[in-house]
């Protein structure tokens, strides 16, 4: 009988182990990595895509194929692309480095026409994004790289990996059902440095943290279905939708929802930004339970953000929550700002429990909805 239970305790432990290590790792370190910080990751990462990842994957779950890049300093000198991913696991155990290079344009890492792709730490991407800016100038390199891009991509997640300072934008997602969360983005406080520009339908984004001095967790055009939650945003340009470009004709965002923001220090709180000859519709937004520390324009709707004066968008802005906003905004401009088309006003724009000071008055333009002394009733 006793020969029996460790019999049966053998078999239960190898099935434990061999479940732990069901899954399959392709490490870069086999396809001519080197962590030495001088060596181009680039090659390597695409030689263990194809010649591993690729052939091995035959399930739908990420993690049984791990394209892995173990620890220690990588140069990454070039960029790479992932083309038709699907179902499988970039996991950054070390720090990856970007070097100067005047010529280096592209993104770093794009992922495109993929489904299904976990992009994990506990690792880090560096960017060196100031050598590309010296002395805050953003125009001698107008082509510098970006570091992370989802592209048409679905049901992918981007979790446990740290950012810092990219060249130009840090992760933008375009596609539906992804999921960014429980990461940090620390750039230099300059523009043309977002944080996490998401577009697409049903976008997740939550426990997340931004220092830059550039959007913070953003939503593009078009949008339908977006949740943020769990937000900090230091030194940035806040939590928006928009901009939209100049002359942008079928901008079309619906069903928003963030909640639980910290702002701190930062040029806005919540922006809904445009050209005004854009065209298109913005509605059913909400934004609830923000805490703002010195945030210049805690709430800022306009149609006028860049462009000039001239009026001649149609962009209907309507059913807009601001609900428990509270802290300090800048002595020198209003807590709420509303400025919008002349041929479609915003309507229904809602506050509750706004108790935002240290601002000067409110003002409205084309505008109308409840909750604020002088907003006109829609």
């Amino acid at each position: 009988m006793l020969s029996f239970f460790f019999v049966g305790i053998s078999l239960l432990l190898g099935l434990q182990v061999q479940k732990a290590l069901a899954f399959i790792e392709c490490s870069v370190l086999d396809y001519g990595a080197v962590a030495d910080n001088s060596t181009d990751l680039g090659p390597a990462l695409t030689a263990a895509w194809q010649e591993c990842v690729i052939p091995q994957v035959t399930t739908t779950v990420a993690t049984d194929v791990l394209l892995y890049v173990p620890a220690g300093n990588y140069l990454l000198a070039s960029t790479v692309t992932f083309d038709g991913a699907e179902n499988w696991n970039l996991h950054i155990a070390g720090d990856i480095y970007l070097p100067f290079n005047p010529d280096l344009t592209g993104t770093m890492l794009t992922f495109e026409n993929c489904e299904n792709i976990l992009l994990n730490g506990p690792g880090a991407i560096y960017g060196n994004g100031y050598r590309y800016r010296p002395d805050g100038d953003l125009t001698l390199y107008p082509n510098r790289p970006r570091l992370i891009r989802f592209q048409t991509c679905n049901n992918c997640e981007i979790t446990e990996v740290y950012l810092y300072d990219a060249p130009m934008f840090h992760v933008t997602i375009i596609g539906d059902n992804n999921v960014a969360h429980d990461m940090a983005i620390i750039a230099s406080h300059i523009g043309e440095t977002d944080g996490f520009d998401m577009s697409g339908n049903n976008n997740y984004v939550h426990d997340v943290s931004v220092e830059n001095g550039d959007e913070c967790v953003t939503v593009k055009t078009p949008t339908n279905g977006f949740v943020a939650e769990r937000i900090t945003c230091k030194w940035t340009a806040g939590c928006n939708i928009g901009s939209f470009g100049s002359g942008a004709t079928g901008v079309d965002v619906q069903n928003v929802y963030y909640s639980d923001v910290t702002i701190s220090n930062s040029d806005a709180g919540v922006m809904i930004k445009s050209y005004p000859n854009c065209q298109g519709t913005v509605k059913n937004v909400t934004y609830t339970g923000f805490t703002l520390d010195a945030a210049a324009y805690p709430i800022y709707i306009s149609a006028f953000w860049e462009g000039g004066t001239d009026d001649t968008g149609t962009l209907e802005i309507s059913d807009v929550t601001f609900d428990n906003f509270v802290g300090t905004g800048t002595p020198t401009r209003p807590a709420v700002l509303l400025d919008c088309n002349k041929a479609t006003p915003c309507e229904d724009i809602i506050f509750t429990d706004i108790s935002l000071t240290d601002t000067t008055a409110d003002t409205f333009t084309n505008a109308c909805g409840t909750g604020l002394s002088g907003l006109d009733a829609c």
